[in-house]
C-alpha cells in the first residue's frame, strides 16, 4: 500500500507533537524521580521508534544514550518476536545486548499497539541510584569484570498486560542496596512510557494511522 500523502502543515504538526511527547516524558521523570542523577543531572533519555526500530522522535538530551536506541529496540524486537502484547514492559540494562552505556542505565521498553497492530516502541532509560555489585552507586573502576559492577539484566518482561510480574521485580530489587528508591524511579520511568502510549494513540485517533506513519 502506498504511503499517504501529507500536506506540510499536518507533517509539521504531527512531527512536533511527537517531539512534545518525548519532552513530556522527560518532564514526568524529572518531577517524580527520587534520584538526583535523574532529577537534577538529567542522566536520562527517552524516545519513540517504529515497529522496524527506525527512530521517530528523540528530544534534546544525553545523546550518547540515544545512539544505541535503535539497536536496543532491534534487540527487544528480535528477542520477543511473536511474544509482544499490549501492556508489556521490558527492562534491559545489559550493555552487550541492550546497547546502553553501562549497568546503571536501566531502559524500560514499551510496545505501542493500535487496533491490534504493533506500530511504535517507546523507551525510557535512566541512571539508577544503585545496581548492586561490589561498590555502591554502580561505579567500581577496580572491577575485574562486569559481574563486579552490578546486576546485568538481559531483556526481561517486568510487566504483562500492565500488571507487574512481582516475582521478577522482587528478584531484581533484592539485588540493589536501596530497593524502595530504585522502585520509585522505575515507576517514574514506566509512567513516562504510559504517557507516551496515550499521547500517540490520541494522535492516531485524530489523524489516522496512515497519516501518522507517513509523517
Amino acid at each position: 500500500m502506498a504511503a499517504a500523502r501529507v500536506n506540510p502543515l499536518t507533517l509539521s504538526t504531527v512531527w512536533h507533537s511527537l517531539q512534545s511527547i518525548c519532552k513530556e516524558m522527560r518532564h514526568v521523570v524529572d518531577r517524580t524521580s527520587q534520584n538526583y542523577l535523574i532529577a537534577q543531572l538529567h542522566d536520562v533519555s527517552m524516545g519513540i521508534w517504529d515497529a522496524q526500530a527506525r527512530t521517530v522522535a528523540v528530544p534534546i538530551g544525553l545523546s550518547v544514550q540515544y545512539l544505541g536506541g535503535k539497536l536496543a529496540v532491534e534487540y527487544v524486537l528480535n528477542k520477543f518476536k511473536g511474544n509482544l502484547n499490549p501492556g508489556d514492559m521490558i527492562l534491559v540494562n545489559d550493555p552487550y545486548h541492550g546497547h546502553c552505556c553501562h549497568l546503571p542505565d536501566w531502559g524500560f521498553f514499551r510496545p505501542i499497539f493500535y487496533q491490534g497492530e504493533l506500530l511504535f516502541f517507546t523507551m525510557c532509560r535512566a541512571h539508577q541510584m544503585d545496581t548492586g555489585g561490589s561498590y555502591p552507586g554502580g561505579y567500581f573502576p577496580n572491577a575485574y569484570d562486569i559481574h563486579a559492577e552490578g546486576l546485568c539484566i538481559p531483556g526481561t518482561k517486568v510487566m504483562e498486560a500492565d500488571r507487574e510480574r512481582e516475582d521478577v521485580m522482587e528478584l531484581i530489587l533484592n539485588n540493589v542496596r536501596w530497593p524502595q528508591g530504585v522502585r520509585i524511579d522505575n515507576y517514574a520511568q514506566i509512567a513516562a512510557t504510559r504517557i507516551c502510549e496515550r499521547r500517540i494513540i490520541s494522535l492516531l485517533n485524530k489523524y489516522g494511522k496512515e497519516t501518522v506513519l507517513a509523517c
